[in-house]
């Protein structure tokens, strides 16, 4: 069985990112509450504070996935969205592997396109296992990959 999660220094780095833009935004509300005027630019930065912290818990929150690949099965779990898909490899519509060069590495993206059911997204920097998910995939349906 292959389980592909989001890696734990992603899920840390994002969390600690997280916390000090909440803690900045609450300090910074904190200050428009005690002054007497307040100027343009406090709220800006309050809004730009709230909109950056808004962002970063729908991606930790609801993007967390936890992917399972075992018997031609593939399944796809979302903890804190409470939803849950099994899905066959043979409901594979298409699948795609996308590869970036950047200065330091790679950046892989493979993208699983379901005939009924929507589709997932994985990364190698973000997601534990993905090689292995990358050649079970490979192998179970080389006619359904997707050239760019």
């Amino acid at each position: 069985m292959i389980t592909s999660r989001p890696k734990r220094q992603t899920v840390f780095s994002l969390g600690i990112f997280t916390t000090v833009i909440m803690v900045g935004l609450v300090y910074s509300w904190i200050q428009l509450v005690k002054l007497q005027e307040v100027p343009t630019w406090r709220y800006v930065v309050v809004g730009l504070l709230l909109l950056t912290a808004s962002l970063l818990l729908h991606k930790l929150i609801f993007n967390y996935k936890v992917i399972k690949i075992s018997h031609d099965k593939v399944h796809i779990y979302y903890p804190f969205r409470f939803f849950k898909s099994v899905q066959d490899i043979k409901d594979l519509g298409a699948w795609q592997e996308t590869v970036i060069d950047t200065k330091k590495d790679e950046y892989k993206q493979l993208k699983l396109v379901f005939v009924n059911k929507g589709f997932v997204k994985i990364s190698n920097q973000e997601n534990s296992e993905y090689d292995k998910v990358y050649k079970y995939i490979k192998r179970k349906a080389p006619k359904k990959e997707v050239k760019d």
